[in-house]
């Protein structure tokens, strides 16, 4: 990935040399080095373009009224836009300029045009903003913070909090990592903040304003009339969503698990690498193991269906968490396999790394998707919803009432229920909802909380879909897709969240998807001639339970030792009492709601990695993290999104 960094001073005030060198710092380049800066009144800017993407980036677009477009990204339609802007599909142009130029015909409303994954910054030289930008999945990081003189933004987040001195926890951000463990629009720092996914952020002298230029397709519906038309559709864009990630210049690299979702990655890769002379490399696959794991014979069928040797990485060698990497600029699960990855890739000269996330969403792996009833009770066909909610009873062993009930009630109200949950309340555990944060810190959190931002339009959606889309909605918001921090110097993508796939599946009708007992019913048929049998036929998914606490209990145990010093405690997050008991019960393998508990101890430790040794002076009311970089005095946060 290219680094974009950049400073703006709002008084038009010249650039200082310190400045200055902080933006080539964020490009990797010393003051003495080669220099790809653009500068403006009040403004330095650049991008240091990635060897591994397609397209040669060297250098920031620049147009006859001065206004500097710098690009970080992948564009997958290239030829569409050089034909669309220019009229020939083969001029010559970088992507910078293929954006900037749709940015100055139709405004922010332009960037909906530019698929991939990227993100940008464009100085508008006639409106006198800024405008910084991320693709729909915002998988290529982009941060920012405005100060009362100036806006800073970079690709990297600990770059960024070094130069503003913003160590102050966000505690809106601590709260929804610490019950959730992911927080939409919010890093850990107050006043720094990521680039929403799909959105523009627009910031002037006046302040800040966010637009949408992408939205759920809430309004738009696909049907065929022949039903093979679907099988044909999911062929063609899952295979332009891998082509489009194959670079052809250095190797590519893609997970393995032996599930549907990686399998039909490496398979296709392959089959595209075979195909073409002179194009994409085979795929070099990387597997992980573990004790116990179902996952191997299933890898096994794709090695030997390939002709492919997977590179194995032990799961107990480069465990879920450690201690001394719970992530740097902020907290994040895997640090220690990432950190092996990415290793790996140096020593085979690797620039892109493929996975199947998404996979299991976007294909319909869910056992209950009972809300296509709602489509029958909508027509007013009550014997149809009957029949609908009937078969879905007998598949998933639930009574047939409680699936009416929650069908009636996401037609005819505004509720809706969380995707591919029962919401069936079998003897619901006391430890269910327990989170342990002190009601303190949470009513400070609610007085405190900012104006919601832009939501997206899940609520408009037809009511037999609006679980789907609110979930995809929170997967974009929280930039779960976002490379990891370990992963950021590479192409790290994901062929399941190529838009114009996402954009199909989200449209056709949910019954093509799937069926009671026939999860990805459509993926299955439209796969069939390209996976193994073994892994067609495969209804498992991995449980990596034993993994995840595992690399726990250590923790666990370290945090129970010394309890009069647990960081989160400190702080004031949570209550002393309620942690250490569901931390001995966790011990235990009592109930403890475990999920929300792993974010305690992510939290916790990623705490101590940011703070130090362990200091018994730390009072309550310690909300501040050390001055990781300059300790100059900043000016105050004059407005936030």
């Amino acid at each position: 990935m290219s680094n974009l960094t950049g400073i703006w001073y709002f008084d038009f005030r010249p650039v200082s040399d310190g400045d200055e060198a902080w933006v080539l710092r964020g490009l990797g380049e010393s003051k003495d080095g080669p220099r790809r800066l653009r500068r403006g009144p009040g403004l330095s800017m650049g991008q240091q373009a990635s060897c591994f993407d397609a397209v040669d980036n060297e250098e920031c677009a620049v147009s006859s009224d001065g206004s500097i477009c710098a690009w970080d990204g992948r564009l997958d339609n290239r030829k569409d836009l050089l034909l669309q802007l220019f009229g020939d599909s083969r001029a010559l142009g970088l992507d910078s300029a293929l954006a900037l130029r749709l940015y100055q015909v139709r405004g922010p409303d332009g960037l909906r045009d530019l698929i991939g994954d990227w993100s940008l910054v464009i100085a508008d030289a006639t409106s006198r903003l800024i405008l910084l930008a991320s693709d729909y999945a915002g998988i290529r990081p982009l941060y920012y913070c405005r100060t009362a003189e100036c806006l800073m933004w970079s690709s990297s987040l600990s770059h960024l909090v070094a130069r503003t001195g913003r160590n102050q926890l966000d505690e809106e951000y601590v709260a929804s990592f610490l019950t959730k463990g992911s927080a939409a629009h919010r890093t850990p720092y107050s006043g720094v903040y990521p680039v929403p996914p799909g959105r523009a952020v627009c910031v002037s002298a006046q302040g800040v304003s966010t637009r949408s230029f992408w939205d759920l397709p809430v309004d738009r519906e696909v049907r065929f009339k022949n039903p093979g038309c679907y099988e044909e559709q999911l062929r063609n864009l899952f295979r332009e969503a891998v082509a489009v990630r194959l670079p052809s210049n250095t190797p590519v690299c893609a997970e393995l698990s032996g599930g549907l979702d990686s399998s039909s990655i490496v398979c296709m890769a392959d089959s595209i690498a075979q195909e073409r002379s002179g194009g994409p490399r085979k795929p070099t696959a990387f597997t992980y193991t573990h004790q116990g794991s179902a996952d191997e014979k299933y890898v096994k069928a794709v090695e030997r269906a390939r002709s492919l040797t997977s590179v194995r990485l032990d799961l107990e060698e480069y465990p879920f968490v450690a201690p001394d990497q719970p992530g740097k600029a902020a907290p994040a699960w895997w640090g220690p396999r990432f950190t092996e990855l990415r290793r790996q890739f140096a020593g085979m000269g690797a620039g892109t790394f493929l996975t199947g996330q998404l996979g299991d969403f976007v294909m319909g792996n869910v056992l209950d998707d009972s809300e296509q009833a709602v489509d029958y009770l909508r027509e007013g066909h009550w014997l149809g919803a009957a029949r609908e909610a009937y078969a879905w009873s007998q598949s998933l062993g639930i009574p047939v009432y409680s699936l009416l009930w929650r069908a009636l009630r996401t037609a005819y109200s505004p509720w809706t229920a969380s995707f591919a949950s029962n919401d069936v309340d079998d003897a619901p555990s006391r430890y269910a909802q327990v989170h342990s944060l002190a009601p303190r810190f949470l009513k400070r959190v609610s007085l405190n909380q900012s104006p919601p931002p832009l939501e997206r339009s899940w609520r408009e959606a037809h009511p037999g879909r609006r679980s789907r889309f609110r979930a995809l909605s929170e997967v974009l918001d929280a930039r779960t897709l976002q490379a990891p921090e370990a992963l950021q110097h590479i192409s790290y993508s994901h062929p399941y969240a190529h838009r114009p796939l996402v954009e199909f599946m989200f449209t056709i009708p949910p019954a093509e998807v799937c069926r009671p007992g026939e999860p990805r019913r459509l993926m299955r048929r439209a796969f069939k001639d390209f996976l193994p049998p073994a892994i067609l036929r495969r209804r498992s998914k991995a449980a990596y339970t034993h993994v995840y606490r595992q690399a726990l209990v250590p923790l666990a145990t370290e945090m129970l030792s010394q309890p009069g010093k647990i960081r989160l405690v400190a702080h004031g997050y949570v209550d002393g009492h309620s942690v250490t008991e569901r931390l001995a019960r966790f011990l235990q393998g009592l109930d403890c709601n475990e999920m929300q508990l792993r974010q305690l101890l992510l939290f916790e430790f990623w705490l101590r990695s940011r703070e130090g040794p362990v200091n018994s002076s730390v009072s309550s009311d310690a909300s501040t993290l050390p001055d990781c970089g300059n300790r100059d005095q900043k000016p105050e946060l004059a407005a936030q999104p």
